[in-house]
């Protein structure tokens, strides 16, 4: 007996397909330090990682209840959730396959039989038969890894789409707050040039007066009314740009467009949300949903690998049953067992020729895996540009607005003096409207900036991940 089962494991060995060597496969490339590329002064204005609640340190009501509504309500965030939970559904289905199956079965016929066929006395006769199994048993014979493979390739998915649904969030948080910024700028700005309007009116007032009297020339009307006509546009625009980023905001929130009409603008803070140059380099997978998201897939297209390289191998299932059969239904219960049946055994499948249907699957599952990989390496390029880009550009908007600044304090002396010296009857009123209209100009100016240092903070919050961490470590190979 010890020979024949000897003789039948070689049998079956040797019946398997035959497993190609594997080729070249792509590698993940390795996080490079960037505390060269980020220069010193960064440290200056560094502090932690963003929150997971990032928009709360701008210190806004009306930012926090918008982005919190569209968490709540946006359409392409419960697309995300549901994708989730259908890859948590494949991946329970993948566990639930490496359990026994248990079941019941129950048949009920009536069945001629041929008489020409090799069915014995029984030919040409016809029965009312039952077949009960209350007992079904199989349980699949995780012998090279199959089962466990396709289950951490499923795993893998899920914990990509959990990251993808944190990009989805990310991308999403991140729109409304660039959003609801230029909307708070705008409106400033309509404020600002509608005053600038008034003041170029009044400007075209006085030089009419002075043409009048005969104290100008009439040049000097049309290059006024040249400027009223271009701060009226301007305010025109303004108006309309404000309507627009209102009916993204109102669709990025998942509500209707008059919702828009709702929401308040008002001045925001940005604060320094920066991580250590040294922690970049660390920091970044964790901290980068798409990064996460795409190691996930390189480790769950390296489990499909497994899967497609045990298909090779020979299957077994154990199988079994217990209960009635009777090809009369009158003799199903009778006593004594004689309808008891039951049966245990191995169920073997074994892959001799199959076409290179084997090859081309191993192939195609190498092939998504150097994909996956290369995508993977791409993305952390990318994420690491990102970082030190918007971290450039943060650090410039710091310093235009330091310098903003004091021209504004320029421009808000000079229209004090200007005022000073009308009051007191050394200059004409004139020359308080300029002095004015400079002003105006200046604090356009402050806004624009002030609006581009907040966007350019909320671009590397969101190149930092805004906030995301992964919870989950991920197992080298």
């Amino acid at each position: 007996m010890n020979r024949i089962a000897l003789l039948l494991s070689l049998s079956v060995l040797s019946s398997c397909a035959w497993l190609p060597e594997d080729g070249k496969r792509a590698t993940l490339m390795a996080m490079s330090p960037i505390s060269q590329t980020l220069n010193s002064d960064a440290g200056k204005i560094i502090h932690a990682w963003p929150k997971a609640r990032w928009w709360t340190d701008f210190h806004n009501a009306e930012l926090n209840r918008l982005i919190e509504t569209a968490l709540k309500d946006s359409p392409s965030l419960h697309a995300a959730t549901a994708r989730l939970t259908e890859a948590e559904a494949v991946a329970d289905y993948q566990a639930a396959e490496m359990l026994p199956l248990i079941n019941a079965n129950a048949d009920f016929h009536h069945r001629r039989f041929s008489a020409t066929d090799f069915y014995g006395p029984n030919g040409g006769e016809s029965f009312t038969g039952a077949y009960i199994d209350p007992v079904v048993f199989r349980y699949h014979l995780d012998l090279w890894g199959k089962d466990k493979a396709s289950l951490e390739a499923a795993l893998g998915k899920e914990r990509a789409q959990e990251a993808e649904l944190a990009i989805t969030q990310l991308v999403l948080s991140t729109a409304i707050a660039r959003s609801y910024i230029e909307l708070s700028s705008v409106e400033e700005d309509i404020e600002l040039m509608h005053t600038l309007n008034e003041k170029t009116q009044e400007k075209l007032q006085l030089v009419k007066l002075r043409f009048q009297s005969g104290l100008s020339n009439q040049d000097a009307i049309h290059v006024n009314e040249q400027s009223v006509e271009a701060t009226q546009q301007r305010e025109t625009s303004l108006r309309s740009l404000a309507q627009v980023l209102r009916n993204r905001l109102a669709t990025l929130a998942g509500q209707q467009l008059d919702w828009g009409k709702t929401i308040h603008a008002d001045e925001t803070h940005a604060v320094a949300l920066l991580p250590k140059p040294d922690a970049l380099s660390l920091g970044l997978l964790a901290h980068r949903p798409d990064v996460v998201a795409a190691l996930w897939r390189v480790e769950s297209a390296a489990q499909s690998i497994k899967v497609a390289k045990t298909n090779y191998y020979p299957d077994v299932n154990l199988v079994g049953f217990a209960g009635l059969r009777s090809l009369n239904l009158k003799d199903l219960f009778i006593s004594h067992g004689a309808s008891l049946a039951y049966g245990m055994g191995p169920n073997i499948s074994l892959p001799i020729f199959e076409g290179g249907r084997l090859d081309a699957e191993l192939k195609s599952q190498q092939g998504a895996y150097d994909a996956a990989v290369e995508t993977y390496n791409s993305t952390l390029l990318s994420a690491v540009q990102q970082v030190a880009d918007n971290l450039v550009q943060w650090q410039q908007t710091v310093e235009h607005d330091a310098a903003q600044t004091r021209a504004l304090v320029a421009a808000q002396d000079a229209f004090t003096l200007e005022n000073k010296r009308f009051q007191a009857g050394l200059s004409p009123r004139d020359g308080v409207i300029d002095a004015e209209l400079g002003l105006l100009q200046q604090q356009l100016t402050t806004s624009k900036l002030h609006n581009e240092h907040l966007l350019a903070a909320v671009g590397l919050i969101e190149a930092l991940g805004g906030g995301y961490e992964n919870k989950t470590p991920i197992k080298s190979e």
